[in-house]
């Protein structure tokens, strides 16, 4: 990759329209970002440095058995009985809603976050977009299959939950979305929970442009685009900078070295 590249990149997305907030929004945001044992030196220590410390708390989603993690700085939520697996995920995820919707109210948070640990959150656009709002919403990247398959969100991408939809998850969700409450396709399963309550799904679609991406800049830019992402894509794909919007919020499969390169760029040394 060209030092031309990487200096256009920071330019647009770090650098251009007021990117950095000094307004935040007053919505508190709660993020849950999935891990497991293998990526808490790594990959979840990148996250907690960078993004992560910019929402309102944030946890480490994992089932490990965190005997040889006991001097770990991370905030971690560890769940037992289900596996650090990627077919048990929605068993982990929605263990972790349980967990999340069954503490006392009020909660203390407005919006769940929900995303990997490898993917980038610009936190400044996230809060942007969520506003307070007494309909139950989700925001994040929604597929929407040429196959005709009902749509559903993108779990890399992330995806935002206001506190009006996690309520009406409540007792909990062996009694409110049992049929999704198996091992599965986390995405699918938990956006299946979601529809099933009546939730809006909202692919938070800037102009012709997502905001959240299930992939990381470098594809997008370059239109190298996998077959799945052309057959779940509901907007036309553009080649260059054209490929994503200068409000977007998320992308996946991110290096830490390019989360420790934004950092650097957008934070850091904003003031030199």
């Amino acid at each position: 990759m060209t030092t031309l590249f990487l200096f256009n990149f920071i330019q647009l997305f770090f650098f251009t329209n007021g990117l950095i907030s000094n307004s935040p929004s007053q919505q508190r945001i709660f993020c849950v970002i999935k891990t497991f044992d293998g990526n808490l030196a790594t990959r979840a220590s990148t996250v907690h440095q960078t993004w992560a410390s910019r929402c309102d708390k944030h946890v480490f989603l994992t089932a490990a058995n965190l005997t040889k993690w006991n001097n770990t700085l991370l905030p971690i939520l560890n769940l037992h009985g289900v596996s650090d697996n990627y077919m048990e995920l929605s068993v982990k995820v929605f263990d972790a809603l349980n967990h999340i919707i069954q503490v006392p109210q009020p909660y203390d948070f407005d919006w769940l976050f929900i995303a990997d640990d490898d993917t980038y959150v610009i936190m400044e656009h996230l809060r942007e977009l969520l506003q307070h709002s007494s309909r139950p919403l989700a925001f994040g990247h929604l597929f929407v299959p040429k196959n005709g398959a009902t749509s559903h969100l993108s779990g890399g991408a992330g995806y935002a939950i206001n506190t009006a939809a996690l309520r009406r998850m409540l007792p909990n969700l062996q009694t409110s979305c049992a049929d999704w409450y198996v091992p599965g396709m986390e995405d699918v399963y938990v956006s299946r929970c979601l529809q099933h309550l009546n939730v809006s799904l909202d692919g938070a679609i800037d102009g012709s442009h997502h905001r959240f991406y299930p992939l990381e800049f470098v594809t997008m830019y370059k239109m190298e685009l996998p077959q799945w992402f052309s057959d779940y894509n509901s907007l036309e794909s553009y080649p260059g900078f054209d490929c994503c919007s200068s409000k977007s919020i998320s992308f996946h499969y991110m290096k830490r070295e390019w989360m420790h390169l934004i950092e650097w760029a957008r934070y850091l040394h904003a003031d030199d």
